[in-house]
């Protein structure tokens, strides 16, 4: 007994507290006017339906939450409702404060209600919605819209049906009595032009038409389609069908199919939308063999039956007493009052169910109910039991539309009932044909094609019969001229093969721009090349100033850039390459060809990796002996004799700058021929360059011009002797004193001696200083040939070479260079070592040295997400105040002093410095490395151990004591990456960086101010010591909570 006692007082005093539940109040708007003014349902039968409603809702959320709702009718139409809404929302509000708006019923009123809620943060609840204006519509995005029909995805699943099965042309039927036949053809015409399938409209109105008029319109439909879409009332399509079936278009071996969208259909496919208990039953049966139907998938009937109960016991008391029908045999259309009440029962029954089920969750979340675009998101994209069966909401808050494809069993023995084979659905836009039931065609050969075999009037087959005996005249035709054609066709081929080969000949020189690849980084294997090289640098050096390399065909291939202007004739062009397509000498440049096509247009030639003989003649460490030096001379005389020989007959631009040494020491000869070419090349280059060249120009050329000849080759090698007796470029004592035009003048005149380069050569090279006088006599007759040449050079290396072969000499020379050459590398690799160690040092102080690594592995850094790190931000107060009063130098020093201080702090943290702009310093925890939730306390450490330091700057000149800086700090998500190419910058990205940013701009100097997330990080610790700071207006964040860090407990 006692404990029976102590319960009940427990029970009392548990439900005795204040359990307050809170009130939803909703406004339920009817409009009984306006344009969907033909249904009088009204308050006979809105408010039975809504106090069945409200009994449900109460019956499964009353626990929860207090459900109130008021009845606002408007007498004169939909046009009144944003008014009403506005006085129920401002003048009633004090008593009867609104939450939730439910209605209208029509689409007309429900727009501008939608838009006022909007603005009021309200939602808007309505059984219809089902317009274009609203569906779909973003702006309205606080609008829940329950109907189950829209017109424009009814269109689309017709659309699916067509492109399904390939056809692309079909006849619509509109009955244009009915306003939703009417709106929806419409649609069905502008849709059809998109996916592109023509659509010819029959408009028929049904209520006065008769069987003959109808008939014709059959028969047009006939003669050019042979799918027909019927927007019709059922009654009207079981009319047309039975004077199609007169006309021969429903039977079974025919292939006409008629496409019926039963706009308000059910889920049940059993109903037998062909009978009417007439003598026709049987005929309209076979009929509609030849239909699909589309129905929309609505309320099942179990359901909606017992809700039907329901409402009719609270209406009249007398179950059996209905008020509204739940059969599906009328078929109804928009004006329906029948059907328009089927969905105000369901609408209002799902209204309360979606609203109440986001206000349940809500309250459970412990949410705000009056916040009505909250509610209305977690209305979206879900499924709801609804009174009718489950249905679902899209991302919008539109009903998803579901929609089957129905064909009538094919048996004779069948009840006349449809199956369903196919399903669509509006959420994918996709239709889904069931495997396990086939559509039945009418046609014997399987589905209905969009025309017939022959087309609609035997165009097609008429065409081929025509094509056919075409073809056997065009055969018979051929078959008389063959032998002539075969012939023409030989001696056409013969002559484009000779053509082409021709063609290919002249057009031998022509490369294109894909063949050739640069090189990004070349090295050569031979030491001497890169000595040749860096020697090579202070010499106006024309073979490699304008020009580079790349790999062609497998090859290392020099290429020599052109100006464009230059090149205005490419039939000339062709005419010099075809000069020189036969040149092949071993001591003669091979010239590869031209690329005219792209930005660049390049002369292609062979690379020979040594440089030119100019470059290895005035390097001083390159020892050239008598015997390397007659092969030189021998090599030159070598290609001169065969240009002379050759159609060119002479070079004209010999220089020591155009002898190439290739990788075996051979000299190869270029810059010979290609007029056009070589002479612009020489124009690319400065004027002095220019005049330089003419110190290999014979005196007779210089004063008279006219074209180069051999004997002026001659005096060029002349030239050429004296560069390697003196190890200098020509005339170079003369230049010390002389200009380079002055040393030309002296050239010209007819001085006796003539003016030539002063050569002082060793007693082992007199024979080539003999060679040399001979060669640059002032009369070109008096020259030697280059077979008089020849012999005297060949004479001389038997002289020379009594003690071994050319080989054996090279061989010993190579030795001697060996050892200096070896110690020449040890010393490059070495300062190479020292610049990269640099390098690297330098790359990781700009860089994390991870990042670092990947960059230096030539791996790319891509950006990296961190769920959380802490940001420290911190500036210098008055800083602008002091930098108006020191000099720049010293806020140079001033800056370079703290941030140094600063640098050697940092490095006692976990931390990465990102970067410093003028005095503000800005670090990071917790990246690149992770390290969990230590990022907040290595970062709140060395903000103390920094407001440490900072006491001991003071700026000179200034009345401040010290320097004050101010400090923010917070935790949050980032993404961090390398930006830039040109001093790349590692940075971090995302809305914490703004966060922390704003946290020192809203702080006070020498205090650290950090944002909730840091100090509940810091919390976690428990050894920080935390002040809370308050509410605080941030800019761009709106109110936040923050904290001041005001040191670490021992």
């Amino acid at each position: 007994m006692i404990c029976t006692f102590l319960l009940k007082l427990l029970v009392v005093f548990v439900f005795g507290q204040n359990t307050t539940k809170p009130t939803v109040h909703i406004r339920v708007m009817e409009s009984s006017g306006g344009q969907e003014n033909n249904i009088s349902y009204g308050v006979h039968f809105l408010k039975p339906l809504l106090e069945l409603a409200l009994e449900r809702a109460v019956s499964t959320f009353g626990d929860v939450v207090d459900i109130k709702y008021k009845h606002v009718e408007t007498k004169p139409g939909p046009a009144q409702i944003g008014a009403l809404a506005a006085r129920e929302f401002y003048f009633n509000a004090t008593n009867e404060p609104v939450n939730v708006f439910f209605g209208p019923e029509s689409n007309e009123g429900v727009v501008p209600l939608a838009y006022m809620a909007k603005v009021w943060n309200l939602p808007v609840i309505t059984p219809r919605g089902n317009d274009q204006s609203t569906r779909n519509n973003a702006v309205l995005s606080n609008m829940i819209s329950l109907h189950p029909f829209d017109k424009l995805e009814l269109v689309k699943c017709t659309i699916k049906i067509c492109q399904n099965y390939n056809w692309t042309s079909v006849a619509l039927f509109v009955d244009i009595d009915r306003k939703v036949m009417n709106s929806t053809s419409k649609i069905y015409i502008s849709e059809m032009q998109v996916a592109k399938i023509e659509c010819n409209v029959f408009n028929v109105p049904f209520s006065s038409v008769t069987d003959t008029k109808l008939k014709s319109e059959l028969l047009s439909s006939k003669a050019n389609h042979r799918v027909n879409i019927l927007l019709l009332d059922m009654n009207d399509v079981r009319r047309l069908l039975l004077l199609a079936s007169q006309l021969d278009m429903t039977a079974k071996n025919k292939e006409f199919l008629y496409i019926v969208p039963h706009i308000y259909g059910g889920e049940n496919l059993q109903v037998d939308l062909w009978k009417r208990n007439d003598s026709q039953d049987m005929i309209a049966k076979a009929a509609f063999r030849t239909t699909l139907i589309i129905n929309v998938l609505n309320p099942t009937r179990l359901q909606f039956e017992q809700l039907l109960l329901e409402l009719n016991h609270k209406m009249f008391g007398n179950a059996s007493d209905l008020y509204v029908d739940s059969s599906y045999e009328d078929e109804p259309g928009e004006d329906n009052q029948n059907q328009a009440q089927q969905y105000l029962l369901t609408g209002y029954h799902n209204a309360f169910l979606v609203y109440l089920t986001a206000v349940n969750e809500t309250l459970a979340e412990g949410g705000n109910i009056s916040d009505g675009l909250s509610l209305v998101r977690k209305m979206c994209n879900r499924t709801f039991d609804g009174v009718s069966g489950s249905f679902r909401l899209n991302e919008v808050g539109n009903r998803v539309i579901d929609m089957s494809v129905a064909d009538m069993r094919d048996d004779d023995q069948s009840d006349g009932t449809f199956m369903r084979v196919g399903n669509y659905s509006s959420l994918s836009h996709s239709l889904t044909m069931i495997d396990e039931y086939k559509i039945h065609w009418p046609a014997d050969d399987g589905f209905v094609s969009g025309q017939p075999v022959c087309g609609f009037n035997d165009e097609i087959c008429i065409r081929i019969a025509l094509e056919q005996d075409y073809r056997l005249a065009v055969g018979l035709s051929v078959s008389v001229g063959v032998i002539l054609l075969l012939a023409a066709i030989g001696i056409f081929v013969a002559f484009r093969m000779r053509h082409a080969q021709n063609k290919q000949l002249m057009n031998w020189w022509k490369i294109n721009q894909d063949e050739l690849h640069p090189i990004k980084s070349f090295v050569t294997k031979s030491t001497f090349s890169t000595i040749f090289h860096h020697s090579a640098t202070n010499t106006n050096d024309v073979a490699t100033s304008n020009c580079s390399i790349c790999i062609y065909k497998g090859n290392i291939v020099r290429q020599l850039f052109l100006n464009d202007a230059s090149i205005q004739s490419v039939s000339s062009l062709m005419k010099e390459f075809h000069e020189i397509r036969d040149i092949n000498h071993p001591n003669l440049l091979r010239v590869l060809g031209a690329c005219l096509e792209g930005e660049k247009k390049m002369l292609i030639t062979e690379h020979c990796p040594k440089g030119s003989l100019q470059a290895i003649l005035m390097d001083s460490k390159f020892k050239l002996d008598t015997v390397f030096s007659l092969s030189i001379l021998s090599d030159i005389v070598k290609a001169l004799g065969y240009l002379h020989k050759h159609p060119l007959r002479v070079h004209g631009r010999l220089t020591s700058d155009v002898c190439m040494i290739d990788s075996r020491f051979s000299v190869k000869v270029g810059y010979y021929g290609l007029p056009t070419v070589y002479d612009e090349i020489k124009l690319q280059s400065q004027n002095q360059t220019l005049e330089k060249d003419l110190l290999w120009v014979a005196p007779e050329l210089l004063r008279h011009g006219g074209k180069p000849t051999q004997q002026g080759d001659v005096y060029s090698l002349a030239i050429i002797i004296s560069e390697m007796l003196t190890r200098e470029e020509p005339y170079s004592n003369d230049k010390e004193y002389l200009t380079i035009k002055e040393v030309l003048s002296k050239i010209i005149e007819c001085q006796d001696p003539p003016f030539r380069p002063a050569v002082s050569a060793p007693p082992e090279m007199i024979p080539m200083e003999t060679l040399m006088k001979q060669c640059w006599q002032e009369s070109p007759d008096k020259r030697p040939s280059l077979s008089v040449i020849t012999a005297l050079l060949h004479g001389l290396m038997q002289k020379v070479n009594k003690s071994g072969g050319l080989v054996d000499n090279l061989l010993q020379r190579l030795e001697k260079y060996s050892s200096n050459l070896e110690k020449i590398v040890d010393e490059k690799v070495d300062e190479l070592r020292q610049e990269k160690q640099k390098s690297e040092e330098l790359l990781k102080q700009m860089l994390p040295a991870s990042v670092a690594d990947r960059l230096k592995a030539g791996l790319t850094v891509e950006p990296e997400f961190y769920d959380c790190v802490s940001i420290y931000f911190s500036d210098i107060v008055g800083f602008t105040e002091i930098c108006s009063i020191l000099k720049p130098v010293q806020i140079v020093n001033l800056l370079n002093d703290v941030y140094t201080c600063f640098d050697a702090v940092i490095g006692n943290y976990d931390v990465y410095k990102v970067e410093t702009i003028g005095d503000a310093y800005m670090v990071v925890s917790g990246l690149p490395s992770r390290n969990g939730s230590e990022h907040a306390r290595q970062i709140a450490r060395m903000s103390l151990a920094l407001l440490s330091v900072v006491s001991g700057f003071t700026p000179l000149n200034t009345c401040e004591d010290q320097l004050k800086l101010r400090i923010g700090l917070h935790s949050g998500p980032v993404c961090a990456g390398v930006v830039g190419l040109k001093m790349p910058r590692y940075c971090l990205f995302g809305d914490a960086v703004n966060t922390a940013s704003r946290m020192e701009s809203n702080g006070v100097e020498l205090k650290i101010h950090m944002s909730f997330n840091t100090a509940d990080i810091l919390k976690t610790f428990g050894k920080f010591i935390i002040q809370k700071r308050g509410a605080l207006e941030i800019k761009g964040k709106g109110i936040m909570e923050t904290y001041w860090l005001l040191g670490e407990e021992d």
